[in-house]
């Protein structure tokens, strides 16, 4: 997944098992982001980009290859702090829509949020990528067999 997020993942076990790193060629940023996006942009990203609060924006550009920050809940209540490069908008730079936050963690297209936008990027914060909750599932199922 494109997006930066260290976690550690501790998996104990009884008896000797060889638990396997996960495989597969990694998704880029630029794969993840829509061709049409309509974000919401607030008042407050201008404001953030201005220097009007104490820390920066993070800026993601896939054009040199950058990956995102960790999705994290509270961008449900903050769009300003992770933003993507996009020339399209003012700045050159615009907020993550939510089906690019939860592609961000894996989420199939297919999956439809229930509740309000600001819902969608919480749950999205809150939950664990899919491909780690695949890996971690069929490294158990393995264990067992």
């Amino acid at each position: 997944m494109p997006q930066k997020r260290d976690r550690l993942i501790i998996i104990g076990s009884r008896r000797s098992f060889l638990w396997r790193e996960p495989a597969g060629r990694p998704t880029t940023l630029a794969e993840i982001l829509e061709a049409d996006p309509n974000p919401r942009i607030p008042v407050y990203v201008m404001k953030r980009l201005a220097g009007a609060y104490r820390d920066r924006p993070i800026i993601s550009d896939p054009k040199r290859g950058d990956i995102a920050p960790t999705c994290v809940a509270h961008y449900a209540k903050d769009l300003s702090t992770r933003l993507v490069a996009d020339e399209r908008f003012p700045h050159g730079v615009r907020p993550y829509t939510v089906r690019e936050y939860a592609r961000l963690q894996g989420v199939p297209d297919s999956f439809t949020f229930s509740g309000s936008e600001t819902d969608a990027y919480r749950m999205i914060g809150n939950g664990v990528s899919v491909p780690v909750g695949q890996w971690i599932a069929a490294e158990i199922v393995r264990y067992f067999n």
